[in-house]
């Protein structure tokens, strides 16, 4: 309920900003739609339609799969705000959005399936954030130009705060079960809180888009 009515403030937030301002760009658009889905999410796990009952495991364990199916759609949109403050070029934009797209679904399968199965999954979906925190950190050679300080803070929040998720996953309920399900829903919420929340609200209120005569960052393209 907390992360449903924090995303939902936000999505309010984030709409108003964006109907006020004299130039409504994609940008505001992406922040909008990133923490209304995260509301809708959040509210399905609240009433119960968003949650697994898994009894296939060694013991019984809830599984959140509401959370996945939004993070396959939000996490993809905050890639496209990070490449777009960069002005990567649309090659690298797809590359990255696909490969969430692949972390998000990794993480999903393992936790629907048992051991030892769900680990290998796990390890697909670890390898595939190593890949997309390695586009993120070589788009920032050349940020000064592209957005500066704003950009590398945006993009380590980003990088950072991905990072407590796998670790939620093996520790949690869809891995060893060795942290309390009640614990496991505080942190994510936390979390999810951070990145979206944080990350939407640093870029609204310090970052305006880059206007659309700049030049395309053409040096991200050789890492893809």
């Amino acid at each position: 309920m907390i992360g449903f009515l924090g995303m939902l403030i936000g999505a309010g937030i984030f709409f108003y900003m964006g109907i006020t301002r004299k130039v409504n760009t994609m940008t505001h658009v992406l922040l909008f739609f990133i923490a209304m889905l995260s509301a809708c999410s959040y509210y399905a796990m609240w009433q119960g339609m968003g949650v697994l009952f898994k009894t296939i495991d060694t013991s019984p364990r809830v599984i959140f799969w509401a959370h996945y199916v939004d993070w396959v759609v939000t996490g993809p949109l905050i890639i496209a705000c990070l490449a777009m403050l960069s002005k990567s070029d649309l090659v690298t934009l797809v590359f990255m959005m696909g490969i969430t797209i692949l972390k998000e679904l990794s993480a999903l399968l393992g936790a629907m399936t048992v051991a030892p199965f769900k680990y290998m999954w796990w390890v697909a979906s670890v390898a595939f954030y190593i890949v997309l925190v390695y586009l993120l950190i070589m788009r920032l050679n050349n940020a000064e130009g592209y957005g500066g300080q704003h950009l590398k803070t945006l993009t380590w929040l980003t990088i950072i705060s991905w990072l407590v998720y796998p670790i939620l996953w093996i520790v949690g309920s869809e891995g060893t079960a060795a942290l309390g399900l009640s614990q496991q829903v505080g942190f994510i919420t936390i979390t999810d809180l951070v990145a979206k929340l944080g990350f939407c609200g640093y870029l609204i209120f310090n970052f305006d888009e880059p206007q659309g005569d700049e030049p395309i960052n053409q040096s991200s393209q050789q890492y893809v």
